[in-house]
């Protein structure tokens, strides 16, 4: 744990791109070595250098791995004086559910119990002091010298009377039998309340039959002439495949070359039923041991949730990317960790009514999984404008699924191919997307309509002036959902 503590005042002033200091809840960081391996570009990290960084950072909803990343980076502490107060992370919980009862019953039956036997008990002693007295009243002090005496008597006065009996008699006996009643019931129920377990919650109770394993019963082996429904002893439960916190072990299954350093590749989810349950435009997060450390990356699924048993992607292999290495040089069957989902963005059919998109290479991959939501969901009307960008035409994904859904949705989905170095004929669109390009392919600004940004840093600052330049709100060092220009 770093020891040294520096100021607010002396973090401010490294705020140049060769020397780049922030503030993360309270902590230092010098993160000059890592701009260029930001995945959102150098810009994103110099509009904050020099400063707290933490509401941007947090606001965006930053993964668990981005934090490790940042552990190397670690510095020293902010002085005491200048520490902020912590920033509320919101981080779901669920509830576990009990199998108790709302209401104490165990405490309710309790105390109800200890009043009533009280009552009882204090019943008891009345009722023969009442027979006692009625006694003495009616032969003197003489029963007091013969106690065993007592019972018969009393018993023989409580007797209904007959016709000729005088009605104080009727009375004494309809109030001694009444006490004695009373009295023998209490001592009754007091000792039914210790023989019946009365005093536990209904949801406390042990099984009375002990847990065993289910016994699969093979048709064959049976001689009946019925016909039986199948039988299934699958355990499974209905847990995610995906967790946000927690890394879980994924079996490559699949790894294509379908252009140059570019791989399709899949990983199989635990079962072959199972959907991802991604969000659409969210990522996920892949992490490896390579040459000894750990290294995480993010990246955007070309599969989704109709998409069952596995998890698509679409790798381009960098000479530098210890990530993209590895991929390119796993093996099928062997697995890797996946957490997820991750995002800021909170994609759903009344998002907008227009959506442009401008995308480079591999960005491509959320663009693909929105035009896909959206194109396939009938309730779905919103209106898609694509401008693709690559060097060559052998550099294009998903091609021919762009195609497909272009002739399929003419009225809602639009695309243009353009092309910096086309070799060989090529009929499309030459050089970069423009600003020219931009005004001639989308709407013009309004509030129902949203720009998606995604490609190589260079091309993503172009596009925000391109952007800005026409009238379209420039997009934050930080994107959030609704910003008219989304940064993924």
């Amino acid at each position: 744990m770093a020891s040294t503590t520096y100021t607010l005042e002396q973090v401010n002033i490294h705020n140049k791109k060769d020397d780049v200091w922030i503030v993360l809840h309270n902590k230092v960081y010098n993160i000059t070595t890592y701009l260029d391996n930001h995945p959102g570009g150098v810009p994103v990290l110099l509009e904050v250098a020099g400063l707290d960084a933490t509401e941007a950072f947090e606001e965006i909803g930053h993964s668990d791995e981005a934090r490790e990343l940042l552990e190397p980076y670690l510095i020293g502490d902010l002085a005491a004086e200048d520490q902020a107060e912590a920033i509320e992370v919101y981080r779901p919980t669920f509830e576990k559910v009990s199998q108790v009862a709302a209401v104490d019953v165990r405490k309710l039956q309790g105390s109800t119990l200890r009043r009533l036997r009280k009552s009882l008990l204090a019943a008891i002693p009345l009722g023969l002091a009442a027979g006692l007295g009625y006694s003495v009243y009616s032969n003197g002090l003489e029963i007091l010298r013969q106690p065993q005496l007592f019972l018969p008597h009393l018993l023989q006065e409580i007797h209904l009377p007959s016709g000729t009996t005088s009605k104080s008699s009727f009375w004494s006996g309809v109030g001694i039998g009444s006490a004695l009643q009373i009295s023998l019931t209490g001592a009754l129920t007091v000792w039914l309340s210790t023989k019946l377990d009365v005093q536990e919650s209904f949801a406390s109770h042990k099984p009375y039959r002990p847990s065993r394993s289910d016994t699969l019963i093979l048709k064959s082996a049976l001689k009946s002439t019925c016909t039986l429904p199948e039988i299934t002893t699958s355990t499974t439960t209905a847990m995610q495949p995906l967790d946000p916190k927690q890394w879980r072990k994924f079996q490559l299954i699949r790894k294509d070359l379908i252009a140059p350093k570019v791989y399709h590749i899949a990983f199989a989810l635990p079962h072959p039923d199972d959907h991802l349950g991604l969000p659409t435009g969210q990522h996920i997060a892949l992490r490896a041991t390579i040459n000894g450390k750990s290294v995480s990356r993010s990246y955007t699924p070309i599969s989704n949730n109709s998409d069952l048993g596995r998890v698509e992607l679409l790798i381009k292999v960098y000479d530098q990317g210890l990530m993209t290495q590895h991929l390119a040089s796993m093996a099928l069957g062997q697995e890797i960790e996946i957490r997820g989902p991750k995002g800021a963005m909170k994609f759903t059919p009344d998002f907008a009514r227009h959506i442009g998109m401008i995308a480079g290479g591999t960005g491509i991959t959320p663009m693909y999984q929105i035009i896909r939501a959206s194109l396939d969901d009938p309730s779905n009307n919103i209106q898609i404008t694509l401008l693709y960008a690559n060097n060559t035409e052998g550099d294009i994904l998903l091609r021919r699924e762009l195609d497909t859904y272009a002739a399929r949705f003419p009225g809602r989905f639009r695309m243009e191919y353009v092309l910096s170095r086309p070799e060989g004929k090529w009929d499309g669109r030459r050089g970069f997307v423009t600003q020219e390009l931009i005004q001639e392919a989308f709407p013009a600004p309004a509030a129902d309509t949203r720009v998606f940004l995604c490609g190589p840093p260079p091309m993503i600052e172009a596009m925000k002036k391109n952007l800005a330049g026409l009238g379209y709100q420039q997009p934050g060092a930080m994107s959030k959902a609704m910003d008219q220009v989304f940064l993924f």
